[in-house]
């Protein structure tokens, strides 16, 4: 037997060349859905942010950060999640270099926007990281739930789960986050999660 390289959307089988292979036998491949598309999300005690989708094509240099998914969430998100409250927050991102570019942060500052600094952030680890351990999953699996079977299609279901997604849940793992870490210190730097 020998292996032919699966073409998308045709018949494919393997075989090595001297049987004739009934129809019945031969498999096809299906459409999948999209197989993937960046978000921008954030999280905080009253809800998550709307689904910020990166487009496609681009790259996530500073400047698009800013223009598509910063100044949103700092002039709609925060005061709709927020309301009189909004001017305390205090916003914590994570170590992608658009998100520690000197251009972001100039903008922060110019907006007058409270943040933690990168160099008082903890260690990347989806041990310790919010949305890593208690969002992407569930997220993840909703979506799956949901068949999506375009690109477009795909971004709509986000976007609508984003918008009912459960505040219990994003409530127990903001609540969850403190004795995260502890367990982390008391494992001297090991995962929380041991499987």
């Amino acid at each position: 037997m020998t292996s032919r390289k699966p073409r998308r959307n045709r018949d494919h089988f393997w075989t090595d060349g001297s049987a004739e292979i009934p129809e019945e036998w031969k498999k096809k491949t299906t459409k999948r859905w999209p197989k993937k598309v960046m978000i921008a999300i954030g999280i905080c005690w009253f809800g998550m942010s709307r689904a910020y989708v990166v487009n496609g094509s681009a790259k996530v240099t500073a400047q698009y950060f800013i223009d598509e998914i910063l100044s949103k969430m700092i002039h709609e998100d925060i005061p709709r999640l927020y309301g009189n409250s909004a001017k305390d927050v205090i916003f914590r991102m994570d170590s992608a270099p658009s998100h520690t570019a000197k251009l972001t942060i100039q903008h922060l500052k110019d907006h007058r926007v409270k943040y933690i600094p990168k160099e008082i952030w903890m260690a990347n680890s989806p041990d310790l990281a919010r949305l890593d351990y208690g969002i992407n999953g569930n997220l993840k699996r909703i979506l799956s739930e949901r068949k999506a079977t375009t690109i477009k299609g795909l971004i709509s279901v986000i976007k609508k789960v984003c918008e009912s997604y459960d505040i219990a849940e994003i409530r127990s793992t903001l609540s969850s986050w403190q004795g995260r870490v502890q367990t982390m210190l008391d494992r001297h730097g090991g995962h929380v999660e041991v499987k």
